[in-house]
């Protein structure tokens, strides 16, 4: 299976503050291969939106995992999960991290 797992962007307060490495995608990157996945992992933090619709478009994920730890990402994961399931209506889309723990039923409310 390809596996897309995505670094939601820089919290707009944390340009400087708060850039993170994407240490437990990273452990599930590495999991996944380990399981004979094919991933592929792509930081928002570094890398811009074309560069994800682009790789979606040509690599064609069949799964797409984003990270919630924070908050005030849910508007951009929630925009990019919306159009990701518009691109690859097959898609398994999934989230994780401890925020997304937390408000999980409303994110789903808002996906529509």
């Amino acid at each position: 299976m390809r596996v897309l797992l995505v670094h939601p962007s820089c919290l707009m307060y944390a340009e400087i503050y708060l850039r993170l490495e994407p240490l437990g995608l990273e452990l599930v990157a590495a999991a996944a291969r380990q399981a004979g996945h094919a991933v592929q992992l792509l930081d928002l933090q570094t890398a811009r939106h074309a560069d994800y619709f682009r790789l979606l478009d040509d690599w064609r994920p069949e799964a797409v995992g984003f990270s919630l730890n924070y908050l005030a990402n849910i508007p951009e994961v929630l925009d990019l999960a919306i159009e990701t399931r518009h691109r690859l209506p097959q898609c398994f889309i999934f989230a994780g991290g401890h925020s997304v723990s937390f408000v999980g039923r409303e994110i789903i409310e808002h996906a529509g």
